[in-house]
């Protein structure tokens, strides 16, 4: 079962999540090959991709990987609710990691 993380954003602002991952055990799992994919979507069902998550892994041996959306990106958000989610791929298996909803929020000093 995926978790669930809901997260808010002020648009233009640069957005970075950490997330580690970790066995049952609670011990770091080493996701080297692995690769994610995380977007955000004005509903689940929409085939429209709002934007995409860059995703870095950034320590491999410690389960430790980044999801970030740059300023620019956020920028490019309209204020208001959407939904995410982030897949790992390893080999052909393909799992949910987590995801929720993201909430944009208007930012109020702009230059």
């Amino acid at each position: 079962m995926a978790g669930i993380r809901d997260i808010s954003i002020y648009k233009g602002d640069s957005y970075t999540h950490e997330v580690r991952l970790k066995n049952s055990a609670n011990t770091a799992i080493n996701i080297s090959g692995r690769t994610y994919r995380a977007q955000i979507r004005k509903t689940k069902s929409s085939e429209t991709i709002i934007q995409t998550f860059t995703t870095t892994i950034s320590n491999a041996a410690a389960g430790t990987l980044n999801i970030t959306l740059s300023s620019g990106t956020t920028s490019n958000i309209n204020t208001g609710i959407y939904y995410y989610d982030l897949e790992e791929t390893n080999g052909s298996t393909v799992t949910t990691l987590m995801g929720g909803k993201i909430t944009v929020i208007g930012e109020v000093s702009r230059g």
